[in-house]
């Protein structure tokens, strides 16, 4: 089958309301709030919304609440360009988060509020929609529904990417799940005892995945594919403020899919893994400027701006910010 989108999703879209505070007060304490905005998220869904601002096509499968919070969710996926033809609003509540951002500690805390709309039944996934990528992209928790997502991948020759983003304790199963896998610290923490990222990673190649990688926050990340492994800092140190660091690790999927889709050895880039890494590495640091987990996504130029003179223009954020502040009352 002719390959329609680069990247389809497969995730419950979620909604946030991301918060920046001084420091998170003590019981009975108090707190200043310095800015808020309203802002859909979701793991896959993030790194799908990445991927478009970068470029690519894409599409997500899932649900979301009949609540305005779910409206809104599935309408900002389609502002980005991304096909919601098989996002179903289901009656109910979306799930719900308050993002905390605290200056003090540069910290994230997530408050939760469980919706109660359910996945897609096995039923309602799309065989011939799964088909027309080029590559699957799935976030924790893992349902039912990634099987059968993943199943019909296999048959048709389409990737399967998994952000393994905490700890389970299925770990060591789902990584035979994925042909692209990038783990968050607390799930590497779930398959070893030890700190050797690289010869770790080089060693769940064995297991199933073509690539597998670790974050690893402010220290960088590592990780390896059959050409070998890579270390790479962070670019913590080049001077922006870090801002919000929710979004960070959703992002970095999605950069790193569109390096690996578009530019892993491909002229005129013939980008190799820790190419790949880099370049995903600045879509996450630029997010981190901005308050909430998709205010910062960068488009195109500015990663390439960056990679180039490590310079960002924050000022091209502005009608972003102004849209997010206020878009659940419009």
């Amino acid at each position: 089958m002719e390959k329609q989108y680069d990247v389809i999703g497969v995730e419950n879209l979620i909604m946030d309301f991301a918060v920046r505070i001084n420091k998170l007060p003590q019981t009975d304490g108090f707190a200043y709030i310095r800015d808020y905005c309203w802002q859909s998220g979701g793991n896959a869904a993030s790194a799908i919304v990445a991927l478009a601002r970068l470029g690519s096509d894409c599409g997500m499968v899932g649900t979301t609440g009949s609540d305005p919070f779910g409206t809104f969710c599935k309408e900002d996926m389609h502002r980005h360009g991304v096909d919601t033809s098989h996002i179903k609003q289901i009656p109910g509540a979306t799930t719900f988060c308050i993002c905390l951002a605290e200056e003090e500690t540069q910290g994230r805390s997530i408050l939760g509020k469980l919706g109660d709309v359910g996945s897609l039944t096995n039923e309602e996934i799309d065989e011939n929609y799964i088909a027309s990528a080029k590559a699957i992209h799935l976030g924790l928790p893992y349902t039912p529904t990634n099987d059968v997502a993943i199943r019909f991948a296999r048959e048709h020759g389409v990737l399967v990417s998994l952000d393994a983003g905490g700890p389970v304790k299925n770990a060591k199963e789902l990584v035979q799940k994925a042909d692209i896998l990038i783990m968050s610290e607390a799930f590497y923490n779930a398959l070893f005892s030890d700190t050797g990222y690289e010869k770790n990673c080089a060693a769940l190649l064995c297991e199933g995945p073509q690539v597998a990688i670790v974050t690893l926050g402010k220290a960088g990340c590592a990780g390896a594919d059959k050409h070998g492994t890579f270390r790479l800092e962070s670019f913590s140190d080049c001077g922006y403020e870090i801002v919000d660091t929710t979004g960070a690790g959703d992002v970095f999927h999605g950069g790193f899919l569109y390096a690996w889709l578009h530019r892993y050895g491909k002229a005129p880039f013939n980008y190799d893994l820790k190419d790949c890494a880099r370049f995903a590495s600045v879509v996450s640091y630029i997010n981190c400027m901005s308050l909430g987990g998709r205010t910062g996504i960068p488009n195109l130029d500015m990663v390439d701006t960056f990679l180039r003179d490590k310079t960002v223009d924050l000022g091209k954020f502005e009608d972003r910010r102004s849209f997010y502040k206020t878009a659940m009352f419009k």
